[in-house]
């Protein structure tokens, strides 16, 4: 029992040690770097304006992607998720033109981003209203091919 429990503990540390989230403030920049074992991310609150991630590719990972859980931006332009229009989140990769989401539309576990170098994710949100209290995004990035 002791033994089952040490055991226990041991790899709920190793797991924290390896996972990084980044919790989005008002203006938030900050640089992860995605290793083979590291599980990584971003969330934002109710307070976040602006939250720009950059995730790049550590050692022994070839292949990283993200997806997100949590994900609710308001936009009234639902087909291009113009900024001016409300919350958006913009995702480049690798030298591609940027992909960018909004309402409901985001990466899902079965349909991630894939990046072979470096991810950024930037999450622009509008003033906060009351309309929607529930707004935000929560979204995890980890290494597809060690």
């Amino acid at each position: 029992m002791r033994f089952t429990a040490l055991l226990l503990l041991a790899i709920c540390i190793v797991h924290v040690a390896n996972s990084e989230l980044v919790q989005c403030g008002k203006w938030t920049t900050k640089t992860v770097q995605v290793g083979q074992n590291t599980n990584s991310g971003f969330n934002t609150n109710k307070g976040t304006r602006r939250c720009s991630v950059l995730f790049k590719i550590g050692p022994g990972c070839e292949v990283m992607k993200m997806f997100c859980r949590r994900f609710f931006l308001p936009n009234r332009d639902d087909y291009r998720c113009r900024d001016r229009k409300g919350d958006v989140m913009q995702v480049k990769t690798d030298g591609e033109k940027p992909r960018v989401y909004c309402n409901h539309r985001k990466p899902t576990p079965d349909f991630p981003v894939m990046s072979t170098r470096s991810l950024k994710a930037t999450v622009k949100m509008a003033r906060p209203y009351k309309k929607y209290p529930n707004r935000g995004a929560t979204c995890f990035v980890s290494c597809d091919k060690p």
